[in-house]
């Protein structure tokens, strides 16, 4: 993984991510449990959210956040980092660290309130609310996309893919995600992404992965819920779907307007004497090779 990073974060009941921000990295995430509420300050923006199952957001570089669970029970968050190596920040960190003399003039107050915070704090990301955060109406917001409910941008026997790219959430830098469904016996067809990497998060059932790399060396691994696999930019790489279970899944990309190239189109369009002579075969046993005039990406179709 060189262009990308996850994290699965899991809120308890009251529980919370304290305001922190990325130096390195924008940040974009997918619920797919619960319901929390986001706030976010820096870059242009003073929003205050909630996001939904189903629904994605989008966090920039160096815009200080916090989220927190709305519900009673757990809350999931699937989050990708544009960088291999995030870098993060947090704002009790940052107080900490302040020296006193800046801190008092800053806040307009004594020694003691820094003493104060420094003898109660810990360097843990994650807290417990002692209350609520104020109710924040759930409505449409810049910020956030309902990717679950969406239109199918492609709906085939194989299955469907949905997106969540700049086209429909205008916010997104750095980052973009497609959910994906396989049916049984669908697949995702062989492809690459000239413009950016890919991480692949199975959500439910079983998959099988193959990856391809430019030195001819191919993998093909069965993957279940909870796993995945990073494809960099311009690798070939498929998904099936195996087992009796129908698949669901996440595609996160470095790049909030990923490019698309499907083997299917890519052999079709080359002429069957360039084929076989690449092959060494015969013109005819092209013949009866279906050539698509552009990307399927679920197939069959």
């Amino acid at each position: 993984m060189e262009g990308l990073s996850f994290f699965d974060l899991t809120l308890a009941k009251n529980g919370f991510l304290k305001p922190c921000w990325h130096t390195n990295a924008h940040k974009v995430g997918y619920c797919t449990q619960g319901r929390v509420l986001v706030s976010l300050h820096g870059s242009g923006l003073h929003e205050r959210f909630e996001v939904g199952k189903g629904e994605i957001f989008h966090l920039p570089q160096g815009a200080i956040h916090h989220i927190e669970n709305r519900t009673d029970n757990e809350a999931i968050i699937k989050f990708a980092l544009n960088h291999a190596s995030p870098q993060t920040m947090s704002l009790p960190q940052s107080l900490l660290a302040t020296p006193i003399g800046a801190f008092n003039s800053t806040f307009r107050t004594d020694d003691t309130f820094l003493e104060t915070l420094k003898a109660h704090s810990n360097t843990q990301m994650l807290g417990t609310l002692k209350q609520p955060s104020e109710p924040c109406q759930a409505t449409v917001h810049r910020c956030k996309f309902d990717i679950e409910n969406s239109d199918k941008a492609v709906e085939a026997t194989g299955g469907y893919l949905q997106v969540g790219l700049k086209v429909n959430l205008d916010t997104l830098q750095g980052l973009g995600i497609l959910g994906f469904g396989l049916n049984r016996g669908g697949a995702v067809e062989p492809h690459w992404h000239p413009n950016a990497d890919e991480l692949v998060y199975i959500t439910r059932g079983r998959v099988q992965a193959m990856l391809c790399s430019p030195a001819g060396d191919f993998h093909v691994q069965e993957l279940g819920e909870g796993e995945g696999f990073y494809a960099p930019e311009s690798w070939l790489h498929s998904i099936e779907q195996c087992g009796n279970e129908e698949v669901e899944g996440i595609a996160f990309f470095n790049h909030p307007e990923s490019l698309y190239v499907g083997l299917g189109e890519a052999t079709g369009a080359f002429t069957d004497n360039i084929l076989s002579s690449s092959f060494h075969v015969e013109p005819s046993h092209f013949k009866t090779l279906t050539k698509p005039d552009g990307p399927q990406i679920i197939i069959p179709s």
